[in-house]
């Protein structure tokens, strides 16, 4: 059993605590409170005191691609779109297993190094990615990745895709099926997705994330048909649903709970309306949507006035220059002037832990939970912590895990 004392603590979903402390103990949290009171109750147990630190709940990347890390500047910033997707989907085949499962390697110690202590991971390839995440401190769902935009092939991509998804996970981690987009998937497969999630399984889509995505859906054409048709992949028999990309998972059935919708930047109120209405948690990635040239920014102060379940994430090495939360939260503040700062830490916390059906164990500093707390220390005293911690890491001395497995 283990008392730390610091300057704050940051429940998250209760005020901030002056000079307050956790109490630790065999993997959960104990207690939580002020300091005194702490001490007085608990005289006898081990006290580690920390000066300008904020203990609070570790960080949740609730959307990245952990095998896409060795493309880390293998694109270059500002293409169009389309043109960015097609060279990711065909580049990541010029590496080698040895090379992928490396820049793999290295990604998950950075993100755990940063404070992460959940992730939501995108999987073409589980190999790679399920023993690094089964061997390392951190929770996770590995959303397996369906593609097939091809009726043709959708019960053979199905097959493929299910049988990794039906795996029965860890103590830490779980598997998910989650189709790509809404480019990228047949209504067929669509279809079985749907069903096999009809019970309220976790699943991720890509959704709504770049205007070349919005003018496919409403016509069929533009740069996101003449990607598919350069890959080979065009199927005669589609048709344009002719609405917005919201309202067409809608149509599929596929606004359900259970579902983290990611980047989400081209919507209209009655697509916020229908998330909603369905219980869609939001996942936004500011720093990628930027490099990658969705043309927007997500209207993440709507969403959070709707009641919708906002978090964060980095997305891959491919589109973004590291995987740390930090980094992606200060740029959600310069992006999105009307998030408070508070917000901002709820949204890389409990919120991930929410949309990755992780609440119940992290997220918050709460008796019975998850001792998967973090302290980040200041290099001066920190007189407000939520402002500091979205400001940028420049202030920042150190980050490091406070649980029992780290």
């Amino acid at each position: 059993m283990r008392l730390f004392l610091s300057d704050w603590v940051l429940p998250v979903v209760s005020p901030p605590i002056r000079y307050g402390g956790v109490v630790t103990d065999q993997g959960k949290i104990i207690a939580v409170g002020e300091a005194s009171t702490l001490q007085d109750k608990f005289p006898s147990i081990e006290v580690e005191r920390m000066t300008n630190t904020v203990i609070m709940p570790g960080l949740v990347n609730s959307h990245t691609h952990i095998e896409l890390s060795m493309m880390k500047d293998a694109i270059p910033d500002g293409l169009p779109f389309a043109e960015w997707v097609y060279r990711a989907i065909t580049g990541r085949f010029t590496y080698t297993t040895e090379a992928i499962r490396d820049a793999a390697s290295l990604a998950v110690q950075s993100m755990i190094q940063n404070g992460t202590v959940a992730v939501g991971d995108i999987a073409n390839n589980s190999d790679i990615s399920q023993p690094l995440l089964e061997n390392s401190t951190m929770w996770a769902v590995i959303f397996h990745e369906a593609t097939g935009f091809q009726s043709a092939v959708a019960q053979e991509k199905f097959t493929e895709f299910s049988r990794k998804a039906w795996q029965p996970g860890t103590e830490r981690v779980r598997h998910a099926l989650a189709p790509h987009a809404p480019y990228s998937v047949s209504r067929a497969l669509f279809s079985e997705i749907r069903a096999f999630n009809r019970s309220g399984r976790l699943t991720t889509m890509h959704l709504a994330e770049s205007h070349d995505e919005v003018v496919f859906i409403r016509t069929g054409e533009g740069p996101m048909r003449e990607m598919i048709e350069k890959l080979g992949r065009w199927d005669d028999t589609w048709e344009a649903p002719k609405t917005t990309p919201v309202k067409y998972a809608h149509a599929l059935g596929m606004l359900m709970p259970g579902m983290l919708a990611v980047h989400v930047v081209h919507t209209d109120d009655e697509d916020i309306q229908l998330m909603k209405q369905y219980h869609i948690s939001v996942c936004t990635c500011p720093r990628s949507n930027v490099k990658i040239n969705v043309g927007g920014t997500a209207p993440i102060r709507k969403y959070l006035d709707a009641g919708i379940n906002v978090c964060i994430g980095t997305d891959s090495l491919a589109s973004n220059d590291d995987l740390d939360v930090w980094n992606e939260m200060h740029a959600l503040q310069k992006q999105h002037a009307s998030v408070k700062p508070e917000e901002i830490v709820r949204i890389a916390t409990f919120n991930g832990a929410k949309a990755l059906s992780l609440d119940n164990v992290i997220g918050t500093i709460e008796t019975g939970k998850a001792d998967a707390l973090i302290a980040v220390t200041s290099r001066e005293s920190v007189s407000e912590p939520y402002g500091f911690l979205t400001g940028g890491k420049s202030t920042f001395d150190s980050v490091r895990p406070l649980f029992a497995h780290s």
